[in-house]
């Protein structure tokens, strides 16, 4: 049940917003746990994005999984997300921001869950 959330600043076609979602879920799935069927993504594109007061050229990149992945695993993850926005986007590494979250709870199906 993971979630990912891209907000960035670059224009996306519906049909490369579809693919991109596509290729995050997949690569979610890398990880134990996380299945592609199940990953929620959200991609806000040409959102406005402030460094300093002024418009940055840039993304920012949220992961929220379930439970907690282990260290090496997100490294590697993160990488290839890098190099996946770096390729999709046109974006450098200094312009692209993420972070992991791992919950202890998570509410579906009706109920919260441990």
């Amino acid at each position: 049940m993971p979630f990912v959330h891209l907000s960035t600043t670059k224009a996306i076609a519906p049909k490369e917003k579809a693919e991109l979602a596509d290729e995050i879920a997949k690569l979610v799935s890398t990880m134990p746990g996380k299945p592609y069927e199940r990953t929620m993504v959200r991609i806000e594109a040409e959102c406005e994005i402030y460094r300093a007061g002024e418009p940055a050229e840039c993304a920012y990149f949220q992961t929220h999984f379930r439970k907690p992945v282990p260290m090496e695993l997100q490294k590697a993850y993160i990488e290839k997300m890098y190099a996946l926005f770096h390729d999709k986007l046109g974006l450098k590494t200094q312009q692209i921001y993420m972070s992991m979250i791992g919950l202890d709870t998570w509410g579906s199906r009706g109920t919260l869950s441990e």
